[in-house]
């Protein structure tokens, strides 16, 4: 956070999630990004405990690196297993357990 970010927090009078005003017995967080960590505002507790990363509107990559050692093994295990468990839906809405690549 900025210095004025952290003005901006402590004159808050209100959340910036709800546009409810404070009363002595809110709790007042400073909401931020968790992609990014940009400060967007001060909110209650509970209302910046509601705010959640849709993961059908968000992807999130994922990179592996140097994947020669011994960690490896048991991320390509647990990743090969998920993979197995999970139905997948072909390009005409077939359910099947079989993961295909489509272009």
């Amino acid at each position: 956070m900025t210095e004025t970010d952290e003005e901006g927090f402590k004159k808050a009078k209100e959340c910036h999630i709800c546009e409810k005003k404070y009363t002595e017995k809110d709790i007042r967080v400073r909401d931020h990004c968790h992609i990014t960590g940009k400060y967007r505002g001060s909110a209650h507790q509970e209302c910046n405990l509601k705010l959640k990363i849709n993961p059908d509107n968000i992807k999130i990559p994922v990179i592996f690196h140097n994947l020669k050692g011994y960690d490896s093994h048991f991320i390509m295990q647990k990743i090969g297993q998920i993979a197995k468990d999970h139905i997948y839906k072909n390009k005409k809405g077939k359910e099947t357990d079989e993961y295909q690549c489509y272009s």
